[in-house]
């Protein structure tokens, strides 16, 4: 699967890619936040971890290697806790797409601090794959730069979540601007 993103990303410069992969993370990020019915408010904190962390890949050119790093482990990290928690409640149909939606971000994040050129490719294309995998992204989409993240309107899915993490206040911070 990610062979056919990985001829498309190859022509594009590093910028280019890594704001494919970081988008096509922020498209499917929202549904971590269907995980809180069954596994409570966490699942809205784990949405805030990602849209932190793809906030920072979104803006890598302004941050240091470091700061990447972290942010990668960071998405990885918020995937454990998540796991954690499913396996300590009892599986949960959505928890796959969440675990897709860690990935693709730590896999943008992981493209944003390479500095190989090969590496950028494959770990944006396993983003995209990742994203594709989720099934709630046409591909099609998902190599399109166009200015709406959801040229057609939003799913219902994606406002639901997007709304959840507005909603919540006091969430910790993980990456100050």
């Amino acid at each position: 699967m990610s062979n056919s993103y990985e001829a498309r990303l190859a022509a594009l410069p590093k910028p280019e890619a890594v704001a494919l992969a970081a988008r096509a993370a922020r498209r499917i990020a929202p549904l971590i936040a269907r995980m809180g019915d069954h596994c409570g408010p966490e699942a809205v904190e784990w949405l805030n971890a990602v849209d932190q962390a793809l906030n920072v890949v979104e803006r890598w050119e302004s941050v240091s290697r470091f700061t990447l790093d972290l942010v990668a482990e960071v998405a990885r990290g918020t995937a454990n806790s998540a796991a954690n928690a499913v396996r300590l409640l009892g599986r949960t149909p959505f928890a796959e797409d969440a675990e897709l939606a860690f990935a693709a971000t730590a896999f943008a994040a992981d493209a944003a601090r390479s500095g190989d050129p090969a590496r950028v490719v494959k770990f944006a294309a396993l983003a995209l794959s990742n994203v594709e995998a989720s099934g709630k992204v046409a591909k099609d989409l998902l190599l399109n730069p166009s200015e709406a993240l959801w040229p057609a309107g939003e799913p219902e899915w994606f406002t639901e979540g997007t709304t959840q993490l507005r909603n919540v206040k006091e969430l910790p911070r993980l990456f100050v601007k």
